[in-house]
């Protein structure tokens, strides 16, 4: 069997203010020509569909058209889509009947019956002499529907050991894929992604959980894309088709997979070129203002790149009045998107912590564990009262 693994596309995302229409038709025309060339059994969409989960008509609209349009392009394929963190199911599966008119399943939530136990068949799309996607939507640990007869693990590990028993049996020697949206592996990178963000109010689970015997795992959420470390090479996050924020440096693509029943899967990465580089100017630990900015003028890069200024201020700096407009005016007459300024500090000596002056933006990047680390050392918070602000975050991230 046949698939291309793609996920976390974020449709709808702004990068600080800009808007990316027309490099979204751009990833979906080149989406759209893989498909043509593969002509794969499965199109997988491992959730986040949208950046959020009341994407306007227009970009819901995007994501239907784009759909039919890549669909035209291998009549035969069935493309199978979850949602993620980001996504609102309901507003993700409303025209859940019509899609499958086209060969499109849209899976929203674990499904259950009234009593609240996990019908694993309406999760589930086979393909026609070659195999079995199980598809599992993005869903938090208490919300998973319970299993019958299932008892003494938690109810993420029930729902998922259920439903590769089901999957065994549905499958009868035939592949079988795994999509799912969550943080796996306790070695996952998160480079360029907030873990706070990452993880989505989700505790990270060990790769078992996911069950056994499956001969692919397409997994979306985390934006590098890598293998899950541990055992077989079978669980993989295929990363994002461009990139959503500055430090995802690395190259963006889809996964087409080969998959044999028993067999490690083979995956070739089809790199995809964006519309528009995202640059930062400065390095990773930042120049002083006036060098952040000589090196954006020297800069020889392709018109509306999107630029960042990374501007070393030291322990206690604070950005002048003038620089974002200087820096906006310097993009300009170079034909750039200015972003914005990343503030570098250089922490005090001492109690480093405590000490930090913080930028709503900066604010913005920092893990929960982090914001927590900080109050901890300027209130002198007690192990309680850290744990009660960690419940308390979890909860608004829920």
């Amino acid at each position: 069997m046949k698939v291309i693994h793609t996920s976390d596309w974020h449709l709808g995302d702004r990068l600080h203010g800009w808007d990316r229409t027309d490099e979204e038709e751009h990833f979906f025309s080149q989406l759209k020509s893989v498909v043509a060339r593969e002509r794969p059994d499965a199109l997988l969409v491992s959730g986040d569909v949208f950046d959020n989960g009341t994407p306007g008509n227009d970009i819901a609209k995007k994501f239907n058209d784009a759909l039919l349009n890549i669909s035209d392009a291998c009549p035969t394929m069935e493309t199978v889509v979850i949602a993620g963190n980001h996504d609102s199911y309901s507003r993700l599966v409303v025209d859940e009947s019509l899609w499958q008119r086209h060969n499109v399943h849209v899976f929203g939530i674990p499904a259950e019956d009234d009593a609240g136990r996990a019908v694993f068949s309406r999760n589930i799309v086979e393909i026609a002499q070659k195999g079995v996607i199980a598809a599992v939507p993005f869903c938090h640990e208490r919300n998973f529907p319970s299993v019958a007869g299932a008892a003494g693990a938690s109810r993420v590990q029930e729902y998922f050991a259920g439903m590769a028993q089901f999957t065994a049996e549905m499958a009868q020697g035939k592949p079988r894929v795994l999509m799912a949206h969550l943080t796996v592996g306790k070695e996952t990178d998160f480079t360029g992604q907030d873990q706070s963000m990452a993880i989505g109010g989700q505790e990270c689970i060990d790769p078992d959980v996911l069950g056994t015997g499956y001969d692919y795992i397409a997994l979306g959420h985390i934006h590098c894309p890598q293998w899950i470390k541990g055992g077989r090479k079978v669980a993989r996050y295929c990363g994002t088709p461009r990139a959503i924020h500055f430090d995802e440096t690395y190259d963006h693509g889809v996964d087409i997979v080969e998959v044999e029943s028993g067999k490690e899967p083979s995956v070739r990465t089809e790199v995809l070129k964006p519309m528009r580089d995202v640059v930062t100017a400065g390095g990773k630990n930042g120049l002083p203002f006036e060098e952040a900015l000589r090196a954006v003028e020297e800069l020889d890069a392709q018109s509306e790149t999107y630029i960042r200024l990374n501007v070393a201020l030291g322990e206690n700096g604070a950005i002048g009045p003038d620089w974002a407009e200087r820096a906006r005016r310097a993009c300009s007459s170079k034909g750039y998107r200015y972003c914005t300024i990343n503030p570098i500090r250089k922490e005090a000596a001492g109690n480093a912590a405590a000490a930090r002056v913080i930028t709503v933006a900066e604010l913005k990047e920092l893990s929960n564990e982090k914001v927590i680390e900080i109050l901890s050392a300027r209130h002198s918070l007690t192990p309680r009262q850290c744990d009660l602000i960690k419940k308390l975050m979890e909860e608004i991230d829920a």
